[in-house]
């Protein structure tokens, strides 16, 4: 059986395991001819001052470019998403997993583990939450 993705998620932030599944949402695309949206999640607090959350902003946007640039040398145009949300009212899997409902994907591709902004730490236990919860096919690279 040959599985076919049309509309493909890949949350990246620069980690050796992110960047390993953008190397295979991209074998997928070209294959398939399928659409890869990047997103990149911020977590921010009303205890951050707004240098912070720009610094925050600015890095997400600079992981979602080089993963963008990654893309464009195989002729694959990506879609960027950046989300922010409030520590306290969300997590970092509960803001991909809207994305995935949101934008009806049939394919989520993440890292095993990676880094959170710019303290790396263990991301495994988003990895998880997200293979046993989103309604889509998630591969989870290592």
């Amino acid at each position: 059986m040959i599985f076919i993705f049309k509309n493909i998620l890949v949350p990246v932030d620069s980690s050796p395991a992110s960047l390993r599944a953008l190397d295979l949402a991209i074998e997928f695309a070209m294959r398939d001819g399928a659409k890869i949206t990047l997103i990149y999640v911020i977590l921010s607090s009303s205890k951050l001052n707004t240098q912070t959350i720009d610094e925050l902003k600015k890095f997400g946007e600079n992981v979602l470019h080089e993963a963008e640039e990654k893309c464009k040398k195989y002729g694959i145009l990506p879609k960027k998403v950046l989300k922010i949300g409030e520590l306290d009212q969300s997590s970092i899997a509960s803001e991909i997993y809207d994305e995935v409902l949101k934008g009806k994907y049939d394919l989520v591709i993440l890292g095993t583990k990676g880094y959170c902004g710019e303290k790396a730490i263990l991301m495994g236990s988003i990895a998880i939450a997200l293979a046993i919860t989103l309604p889509c096919t998630v591969i989870i690279v290592r």
